[in-house]
């Protein structure tokens, strides 16, 4: 007989569901400030969509391609303040990504004077309009970091000509501004080419979580772990474990447990009764609400206005390994093949099924030791609707040959020189995260469901928090260090990072 393993005690400070990088970030803060911190996680490894799995003797990461935040950011602070630094080695990409249009490429290089030189080049007529679009969405974030230092979001409304950028753009859509600031269909259409990182096409984008993301990574870099981002994650949980905390895996939770209408710890699925008086969730806010609390403890309503809320889509990715030279063949580490330049068409069609755009991840041009000499490892990455199909395992060997097929005619001999390709549908995402439909960014990162208007990281239970991409700020793992970051000092309180810092030195 085989049992489930169990945490070693029973009572904690602290219990975290799901090792995420949200909720492991939090953990780790937690932990380092003196509380003891148990981290259950259903899956066999931690990290959520930041985890790596191997395949055939190649390791790939299973969502995560960059990430902002190094050289002094948020990601390298983090890392710095929690003492594990050493522990991730991120490698800067650059240019960070490529946008390729039918007839048409444009190598994204870091920092706002390239970035802007490198499209005024393309388009040298929208001058003007480029610099002014820049400079709101830098004002965006410059405005944004400065929300929470003034009280949160309250502060805003209450200082309103302190933050106008804010005020100014926080319910408009990427298209909206994109129009406002250039004349030329291709040179919005090349703008907006990060919008598959965030889910949803100009039209129904936020501006506010657009401009956030382009200007952490013209500002802060972009990133690739060696080793995989795995090692990120990894950093986390040595963090957690040297400072008292305990990560335990393949221990789905049950439900939350509520006593006298606060929290009172959690039950595993194995049955093992665990006390505290703090439970900070990264899983899927439809589940901890719905299942893991539970309707009855819940205010009038509070579910369905939940389940209002609208998820964001999930993808289908082809994870491959091939002898063809992709750096010779032009390759770089992130590239966006379009074919069409009218973006609102090519999300039209993938809500079909039809794909006319893939993501092409060449991982080994940041770090060649993911593959053998001669050799290299990527991934193709198509967004899809898990509702697309009734049974995605019958969809899987047809979407993973067409997306060979398209990646192959970008780069010729990419099939011939195939030595693995295995293919993961909007059904794996879901099993492997229980998010729902497999859902990649949390909810969807619409003007509706923006800032203040995404769910909170309190509850209403006095003692359950939430973390993760489900939560302030938004999507992405940037986000989610954040989120977890924010839930982890606001339970701390004011004095959170003085007493960090003093147990770092």
């Amino acid at each position: 007989m085989r049992f489930h393993l169990e945490s070693r005690d029973e009572r904690y400070d602290a219990v975290v569901v799901g090792a995420g990088l949200g909720g492991l970030s939090a953990a780790a803060t937690l932990a380092q400030s003196g509380r003891k911190t148990l981290v259950v996680e259903r899956h066999d490894r931690a990290g959520g969509y930041a985890h790596a799995f191997k395949r055939k003797g190649y390791q790939f990461d299973s969502a995560v391609h960059l990430i902002c935040g190094g050289d002094g950011g948020l990601v390298d602070r983090t890392l710095d303040e929690l003492g594990v630094a050493d522990r991730c080695e991120l490698i800067r990409v650059d240019p960070f990504y490529s946008a390729v249009f039918p007839g048409f490429r444009l190598d994204a290089p870091l920092g706002r004077d390239a970035f802007l030189e490198a499209h005024v080049r393309s388009f040298p007529s929208e001058k003007q309009g480029l610099e002014r679009l820049l400079e709101t969405c830098l004002a965006i974030r410059e405005e944004t970091e400065r929300v929470p230092l003034l009280g949160g979001v309250g502060a805003v409304l209450e200082r309103a000509r302190e933050f106008p950028t804010l005020i100014r753009y926080h319910r408009a859509t990427l298209a909206r501004v994109l129009d406002d600031h250039l004349s030329e269909p291709r040179a919005r259409a090349v703008l907006a080419t990060l919008w598959p990182y965030l889910g949803l096409p100009p039209s129904r984008l936020s501006f506010h979580y657009f401009a956030m993301m382009l200007a952490s990574y013209l500002e802060e870099g972009a990133w690739y772990c060696r080793g995989s981002f795995q090692r990120l994650a990894g950093a986390f949980v040595h963090a957690l474990e040297r400072d008292g905390g305990e990560l335990l895996l393949k221990s789905p939770v049950r439900r939350v447990r509520i006593e006298q209408g606060r929290v009172a710890g959690v039950v595993l699925e194995n049955g093992q009764r665990i006390d505290a008086p703090l439970v900070i969730s990264g899983a899927d806010a439809r589940q901890t609400y719905d299942e893991l609390v539970g309707d009855q403890h819940l205010p009038e309503g509070f579910n369905a206005a939940v389940a209002s809320l609208e998820p964001s889509v999930s993808a289908f990715v082809v994870y491959g390994a091939t002898s063809l030279d992709l750096e010779a063949a032009g390759a770089e580490h992130e590239m966006f093949l379009y074919q069409t330049w009218d973006h609102e068409q090519d999300w039209a069609a993938l809500q079909r099924g039809e794909i006319l755009r893939i993501g092409f991840t060449v991982p080994t041009l940041a770090d060649p030791q993911l593959a053998p000499v001669g050799e290299h490892l990527f991934t193709i990455t198509v967004l899809l609707p898990y509702a697309l199909h009734s049974s995605w395992s019958a969809e899987k060997e047809r979407y993973t040959e067409q997306l060979l097929d398209l990646a192959d005619g970008a780069f010729p001999g990419l099939r011939e020189g195939l030595r693995f390709a295995e293919g993961a549908t909007p059904r794996t995402f879901e099993r492997y995260t229980r998010n729902t439909g497999g859902a990649m960014y949390g909810w969807n990162p619409s003007p509706d469901q923006t800032g203040p208007l995404r769910l909170s990281p309190t509850s209403p239970i006095p003692g359950l928090h939430l973390a993760g991409h489900w939560t302030q700020p938004g999507p992405g793992a940037y986000g989610a260090i954040a989120s977890g970051q924010a839930t982890a000092q606001s339970i701390l309180g004011k004095n959170a990072q003085k007493r960090r810092k003093q147990s770092s030195a």
